[in-house]
C-alpha cells in the first residue's frame, strides 16, 4: 500500500514538473559557442636580440539567452565561462579555483510596445560602420521605430564614488543616431555622441559620424567620415578626422573581391592634441586589417582600429586589398594585402605591409576548423621589425 502511495505521488509530482519545464523552455531561448584555440607568436625587432615567441593554447564557453516575459517583454543574458589561457592561474583544477572567472557582460530587460523600445541595463552599443561609437556598459537605450528609425542612449561609464579621493563628477557616454533610407539602393546612418571624464578628469569630448553604404549590383561601396573634437583635458584638446572606404564586388558566384582605403589625420606634433578613433570602452572592437573570414583577425592577432595603428595619434594613410572564395558548402578561404604608414612621421615614422590568410571548414553541422597566418613587415622610427602570427581553433556554435 505505501508502495502504491509513493508511485501515485511520483506520478502527480511528475505531471507537475514537466509542464512547467515545458512552459521554461518555451519562453527560453538559448544561443552561443564553444571555441578551443592554439596560437603562435613571433615578433622580432632588430634592435632587440631575443625574439619575443609565444606558443599557448585557450577556451571559451559563451551562452546567451532571451527569456520572453510577455509580449513585448523580454530579459537577455549573456555570460563567458572559463575563458582563459590552457594552465594558467590554476585552471588545470578547474574554473574558478584562483584563476578563471565566470564574466557576465550582458544582462538587460526590454521592453517593446508599439514604434518604442526601451532598452535598460547592461548593453552593448555602437555607431557606424568603423564603430565610431563602441562601448559595453550599464545605462538606457531608446529606439523610435518611425519612417526614419533613431536611436538615443546614455551610459554610466562611473560613478566615480570612491570615498578615498576626491569627488569627481560621473562618467557618461551619450549620443543619438538616425539611419534614413535614402533610395532603395542607399542606406546611411548619421550619429552625435559625447564622453566625459572617462580619460581625465576634464575630458569632454565629441565625434559627429556620417556613414553610407551603396548597393549597385554587383558593386557595394562602404564609406564613412568621422570628426573628433572636444577636450581631453584642461590644456589638451580631443581632435580626430578619418576616413574609410570599402569597394567589393563578386567577380564570380563564389568569388569576392575589394578594397579598402583609411585616413586619419594626425594631432599636432607640438603635444596639444590626442587622437581619438572612438569614443566608449572599445569592447566591439573594428580590425579590418587581417581580416580573412575567420573568427581570429581580432583579440590575439590583430592591429586594432587603423586609424592610430601606431598608438602615438600620428594618423594614418592606407589600403587593402582582399579576396574571399567559397571552395564548396564546407570550405571558405581568404586573403589579403594591406600597407598602412603613419599620417605625419615627425609624431611616429611607422610604416607596414600585413599579408593573411585564412582557412574555414566546416567539419561537422554547427563545427568547423578555423586557420589563420599574419604576416607584417615594417619599421618604426628607422628599427626594422617582422611578425608571424598563427591561430587555430575548433569552433561550435548553438
Amino acid at each position: 500500500m505505501k508502495m502504491m502511495k509513493l508511485l501515485v505521488t511520483m506520478l502527480v509530482v511528475a505531471g507537475l514538473v514537466v509542464p512547467a519545464i515545458a512552459v521554461a523552455e518555451d519562453r527560453l531561448s538559448l544561443s552561443g559557442e564553444m571555441r578551443v584555440r592554439g596560437w603562435h607568436i613571433d615578433t622580432d625587432f632588430d634592435n632587440v636580440d631575443d625574439d619575443d615567441t609565444n606558443t599557448y593554447a585557450d577556451q571559451r564557453l559563451r551562452v546567451g539567452g532571451k527569456i520572453a516575459v510577455a509580449e513585448g517583454v523580454s530579459i537577455t543574458f549573456r555570460t563567458d565561462i572559463t575563458e582563459t589561457d590552457w594552465g594558467q592561474g590554476g585552471s588545470e583544477f578547474g574554473s574558478g579555483r584562483g584563476g578563471s572567472t565566470q564574466q557576465w557582460d550582458r544582462a538587460h530587460l526590454d521592453l517593446t510596445k508599439g514604434i518604442y523600445h526601451l532598452r535598460a541595463g547592461q548593453q552593448y552599443v555602437g555607431f557606424g560602420e568603423v564603430t565610431a561609437v563602441d562601448s559595453q556598459d550599464a545605462g538606457l537605450l531608446m529606439n523610435f521605430k518611425t519612417a526614419v528609425p533613431v536611436t538615443v542612449f546614455g551610459l554610466l561609464d562611473d560613478d566615480n564614488n570612491d570615498a578615498d579621493l576626491p569627488t569627481t563628477a560621473d562618467s557618461f557616454l551619450f549620443g543619438v543616431s538616425a539611419k534614413p533610407t535614402l533610395t532603395n539602393n542607399i542606406a546611411s546612418e548619421f550619429f552625435a555622441a559625447g564622453q566625459t571624464k572617462a580619460l581625465t578628469a576634464e575630458e569632454e569630448a565629441y565625434v559627429f559620424g556620417a556613414a553610407l553604404a551603396f548597393v549597385f549590383d554587383p558593386i557595394k561601396f562602404v564609406t564613412e567620415l568621422d570628426v573628433f573634437t572636444g577636450d581631453f583635458n584642461d590644456n589638451i584638446d580631443a581632435m580626430g578626422t578619418q576616413f574609410y572606404l570599402d569597394a567589393s564586388m563578386a567577380a564570380t558566384p563564389a568569388v569576392n573581391v575589394g578594397g579598402q582605403f583609411y585616413y586619419a589625420l594626425a594631432a599636432d606634433d607640438d603635444g596639444s592634441e590626442v587622437q581619438y578613433v572612438s569614443l566608449g570602452n572599445g569592447f566591439g572592437g573594428w580590425d579590418p586589417i587581417f581580416d580573412v573570414g575567420t573568427n581570429l583577425d581580432n583579440e590575439d592577432i590583430g592591429l586594432g582600429k587603423p586609424f592610430d595603428f601606431s598608438g602615438g595619434s600620428a594618423g594614418v594613410i592606407g589600403g587593402r586589398l582582399y579576396a574571399s572564395s567559397k571552395m564548396s558548402d564546407a570550405l571558405n578561404l581568404g586573403a589579403s594585402i594591406a600597407y598602412l604608414t603613419t599620417e605625419d612621421d615627425d609624431i611616429v615614422d611607422r610604416s607596414q605591409v600585413a599579408f593573411a590568410a585564412g582557412v574555414t571548414y566546416a567539419i561537422m553541422s554547427n563545427a568547423s576548423l578555423q586557420a589563420q597566418v599574419e604576416y607584417a613587415d615594417g619599421e618604426v622610427d628607422d628599427v626594422d621589425f617582422d611578425s608571424f602570427r598563427a591561430g587555430t581553433g575548433i569552433f561550435v556554435n548553438f
